[in-house]
């Protein structure tokens, strides 16, 4: 990002050269040159900045996919728990979830590719997808929570499945 247009640059190297001993009122070659070093300092602030933005959006992505995978294995297991409960299967069956976005992506694109179509989880046993990141992160070192695989079986038995 060129943060000083050309056409400024040009006017400031003619104050640094042809008119470096020329003031006009407050306006010399010093001053120019300290607000341009102040719009170098604060385009260094807004790149930082997005930089973080950037990251805490790829953070929140990352998060987002985790929440939908953990609540799509959730719903296959109510609708299992729910085989013999029909109000409850209706709620279920009412719910749409959006489908989570497979392969790579662009920085920019949405975590969540949203459909209209219901999206039942796959009960494909060949293990679990890698979810896509922008960087490395361990989902276990999340505050608050465990990716462990021993919090299935014990959320099995708290609903009293077989």
């Amino acid at each position: 990002m060129d943060t000083i247009p050309a056409s400024v640059q040009a006017a400031l190297e003619l104050f640094e050269t042809a008119l470096a001993d020329v003031r006009f009122a407050n306006l010399d070659a010093k001053t120019l040159a300290r607000t341009a070093a102040d719009v170098h300092a604060v385009a260094s602030v807004v790149a930082s900045a997005q930089a973080a933005l950037d990251s805490a959006r790829c953070a929140l992505q990352e998060r987002q996919e985790v929440l939908l995978e953990q609540v799509q294995r959730a719903i296959a297991y109510a609708r299992v728990y729910a085989e013999n409960d029909e109000a409850l299967s209706q709620r279920l069956d009412a719910i749409t979830l959006p489908r989570a976005a497979r392969g790579a992506r662009a920085k920019d694109d949405a975590a969540l590719v949203l459909s209209s179509a219901p999206h039942f989880a796959a009960r494909s046993r060949r293990g679990k997808r890698k979810v896509a990141g922008c960087d490395p992160t361990l989902v276990a070192d999340l505050p608050g929570g465990s990716m462990s695989g021993d919090d299935g079986e014990e959320n099995d038995r708290a609903v009293g499945s077989p």
